[in-house]
């Protein structure tokens, strides 16, 4: 057994029989400091056995311990199992206990006014006192590895109740006059009848420790740096989950048995296995998928070739389940998703440790859509669809819709406290979320960014649309995701239409998969390759707003579905207003005109693809002028496309919008506008001579050969971090800012969206339509607005409670919330926090579209 319960300690050996201590009050009930402890391992435990920690922390003994002995190994053990008993032995200071816990029975020094009722940091101090000597005690070898452990759980245990910050400023906290010197200069000299062990930590002896494990940590290479990183994060996100689960059991009686397991898989693939998809698969693979000298190269039913893909990727991963990282390379409308799905399904039947599923998207709005999708497969099934949760800035707390049946009352606030925490923690099987929440868990400082990250650990996370991600951090990732799956048992399925050969950047392919081994295959294939016609003839246009403009209004006489792409939003608002005064002067036209771009709701969205997708605008045609909001993966089949040229994997994604079905021939024109450089900020791609203005790049967009593409990108970003000149290298930082736990160092440069300083959000209140169940609800944004003021103000109700209820009205909020230019002098009536409330909203807006230069006139400018 990895963890032997003989390792922890017993506290009421360290505490004094002759006093109480407490942990926590909850009205006249108080709780032992020895109760909050004991619950703490008892959820210490649940999570060990229900996610298999114990596994993995053995995969970190073999990878980080290999040369660290077995006395060694046993101690780290210990240090780790006993992080969670003493996090709050701290709390027998005797001003926590007066001032927070109302017990003035115990006697105190006036020494305890230089910290006042803190206690992380007394914890950690006597976890040091508690294990300095034993450590102290190891082979030199062992004891230079482990007192990096000792220090390590210390320092989290100091944290944990705020912020990871950095480990370097915890062992200075040990320096004359610093925090930790101060209490070691208390339990030096008082405090003996409360603390029972003879506390034995010198001036000397800590300094001399501290010391030597700065000198350590510098020499720690590359490599273990990530492994560390990965260490810190779980052990800490372990801890805040233990105390976090106690503490609401004794506050509000909320007892957590399950943290969102998958305990059977076939729960949800026999599901999926009887799905007419799957079965048609299975039958075409027992057909005809073995047959010999089969030639696909022209064939001309798309399923044939999905098909085909489908098995392949699955026989692929066969033969390779012991990597890590599995690369998907698939053209746009070969059934990436489906084919996704199964291998995330077929990881388990072959690998019973794995035990939760995230699927990863770019934007929330293909997380709106994956979740139509798997709707449509498991939402007949109601106990199993409700095991699948979206987790992103929008979509309010799921609650558990069994345990709302099984309560009297809705206002019950144990149902309410659950919610709370499987959100704060993604207690759920399956989790639908974006690429900046899994990064907010992977990196992110905030304690509430890292309650989650434990739940990475027996994983699969199906990355979409990589290229999306800002690609001067392409090597990190791939760093970090290949570490956090040695460590973890995660396995990690990277696709997209257009794939960086990742492995590159990182000088090595341990670990990782191809799936797709022939993916000439399909990329040459004539229904991918040749789908759609590519033209430059507007590239050249002097006019080209009205060039396009006349292109655009003659291709809408043949009454075909046209989709328009511009790179800036106010480009593509001046081409909507273009296109509609032409054709409200013409009357032989009669399709209809839509614009979508960031800054409309998702009602108003799901009201856009669903004209597109009407019978209507298959017989009338239709003009859809857009932003970049339609590029990846966003489920419509044009027939006609034009796109301002951007960095090529994004034309690529375009294409993929046109002649999906591939039951036509498409053509997309191309044209250049708007400069690509302030857009994409930092991003190599930006360059000419990779983009469509280069003859080359011309023939690898037709040739879809994306490696010539990807090969001169890749070289660009490694100039970049092999510079040992520039804060960009990467060996420097991992070594100096991952290897020496530098968190904030390490949130700021794996961030994937930048601030921006220069933006405002502003409320417009108006009232919105929204269709649900063949119904039409009225959402009145004023209501909405005051519902929040009054949540916000609301101190009677118990805290879960009111953050699933500020969830669901926050999700609400979003349907009228827009970003615009900072303007001082802007003119409103409410204002909460940083958000800007604007009544009469509906004077902005032509139908449901913003009226951008009345808006500017009046408000302000919109990003």
């Amino acid at each position: 057994m990895y963890f032997n319960e003989n390792y922890f300690i017993n506290i009421d050996n360290l505490l004094s029989k002759k006093y109480s201590f407490y942990a926590h009050l909850k009205n006249d009930r108080k709780e032992t400091l020895k109760e909050h402890t004991e619950l703490c391992k008892n959820y210490f435990n649940k999570l060990v056995d229900s996610k298999g920690l114990d596994r993995i922390f053995l995969n970190f003994e073999e990878i980080y311990l290999k040369n660290t002995s077995e006395k060694g190994k046993l101690l780290f053990r210990e240090l780790l199992m006993n992080t969670i008993v003493l996090h709050d032995i701290g709390k027998i200071n005797p001003f926590f206990q007066s001032r927070k816990m109302g017990n003035n029975s115990i006697e105190y020094s006036e020494k305890f006014c230089i910290i006042d009722s803190q206690h992380s940091i007394i914890s950690a101090v006597l976890y040091l006192d508690y294990f300095m000597d034993k450590v102290l005690k190891l082979e030199k070898d062992d004891k230079k590895c482990i007192r990096l452990f000792m220090f390590l759980n210390a320092y989290i245990i100091s944290k944990h109740h705020g912020n990871l910050e950095e480990f370097k400023k915890f062992l200075s906290s040990f320096d004359d006059d610093e925090v930790g010197f101060k209490v070691m200069s208390i339990f030096n000299n008082t405090y003996k009848d409360i603390y029972l062990k003879d506390f034995s930590l010198s001036e000397v002896k800590m300094k001399k420790a501290c010391n030597n494990t700065n000198n350590y940590l510098k020499k720690i290479d590359k490599e273990k740096a990530v492994y560390l990183y990965t260490y810190e994060r779980l052990l800490y996100s372990l801890l805040v989950a233990c105390d976090f689960y106690a503490t609401t059991e004794f506050m509000n009686g909320v007892e957590l048995n399950e943290f969102g397991e998958i305990a059977e898989i076939s729960e949800f693939y026999d599901i999926y296995k009887s799905t007419s998809v799957y079965r048609n698969i299975r039958k075409y693979e027992n057909e005809d998928y073995y047959k010999d000298r089969k030639d696909l190269k022209n064939e001309k039913n798309i399923n044939i070739l999905r098909n085909e893909m489908f098995l392949d990727a699955e026989k692929e991963l066969s033969k390779k389940i012991n990597e890590d990282i599995f690369y998907l390379e698939a053209p746009t409308g070969s059934g990436k998703s489906n084919v996704s799905i199964n291998l995330s399904f077929k990881l388990f039947e072959d690998n019973p440790t794995l035990k939760k599923i995230f699927y990863v998207y770019p934007f929330n709005t293909l997380v709106e859509q994956n979740l139509n999708t798997l709707n449509e497969t498991f939402g007949e099934n109601e106990d199993v669809f409700n095991r699948i949760a979206v987790i992103n800035s929008i979509s309010p707390i799921k609650m558990d819709e069994n345990s709302k049946k099984g309560v009297d009352n809705e206002d019950n606030y144990e149902y309410y406290a659950k919610a709370l925490l499987n959100r704060q923690f993604l207690n759920y099987p399956i989790i639908l979320t974006t690429h900046v929440s899994l990064f907010n868990s992977m990196f992110n400082s905030l304690k509430e960014s890292a309650f989650a990250f434990h739940q990475l650990v027996n994983s699969v996370i199906v990355l979409d649309e990589i290229q999306s991600y800002k690609n001067i951090i392409w090597a990190e990732i791939i760093l970090f995701l290949k570490g956090f799956a040695k460590i973890l048992n995660m396995k990690v399925i990277i696709m997209s239409a257009t794939l960086p050969n990742l492995n590159i950047l990182t000088s090595s392919k341990e670990s990782t998969a191809t799936l797709i081994e022939d993916r000439n295959k399909y990329f040459s294939n004539s229904l991918f390759k040749d789908r759609v016609k590519v033209s430059y003839e507007l590239m050249d246009e002097d006019d080209t707003i009205n060039a396009l403009l006349n292109h655009v209004i003659d291709n809408s006489y043949k009454k075909k579905k046209i989709l328009i792409e511009f790179i800036k939003k106010e480009s593509a608002y001046n081409f909507y207003r273009k296109v509609k005064e032409s054709i409200d002067m013409n009357d032989r036209i009669n399709c209809s005109v839509e614009l979508m771009t960031g800054d409309d709701n998702s009602i108003e969205r799901q009201r856009i693809l669903k004209s597109i997708k009407s019978s209507n605008a298959e017989k009338e045609g239709i003009i859809l002028v857009a932003t970049q909001v339609i590029e990846a993966g966003v489920d419509i089949d044009m027939d006609i496309g034009y796109k301002d040229i951007s960095k090529l994997d994004s034309d690529e994604q375009f294409l993929g919008r046109i002649n999906r079905s591939c039951k036509r021939r498409g053509v997309v024109y191309f044209f250049n506008l708007d400069r690509t450089d302030g857009i994409y900020k930092n991003d190599v791609r930006v360059n000419t001579e990779l983009s469509l203005l280069d003859d080359d790049m011309k023939r690898i967009l037709v040739e879809k050969n994306f490696e010539d593409y990807y090969l001169p990108v890749l070289n660009l970003i490694q100039e970049r971090f092999n510079n040992t000149f520039n804060d960009s290298n990467l060996e420097k930082f991992l070594i100096e800012d991952v290897g020496q736990l530098n968190t904030r160092k390490v949130e700021e440069r794996m961030k994937l969206i930048e601030e921006d300083n220069w933006n405002m959000s502003i409320y417009l209140a108006r009232i919105i339509n929204k269709e649900e169940e063949n119904t039409t609800v009225n959402i009145d944004g004023k209501e909405v607005w005051e519902s929040y003021k009054d949540l916000l103000a609301n101190n009677s109700m118990q805290y879960a409670e009111k953050q699933v209820k500020l969830s669901e009205v926050k999700s609400k909020m979003n349907y009228f919330i827009y970003q615009i230019n900072k303007n001082s002098d802007l003119l409103y009536n409410d204002k909460i926090g940083e958000l800007y409330y604007i009544k009469n909203g509906e004077k902005y807006f032509d139908g449901e579209k913003l009226n951008k230069d009345k808006f500017k006139r009046e408000v302000g400018i919109f990003v």
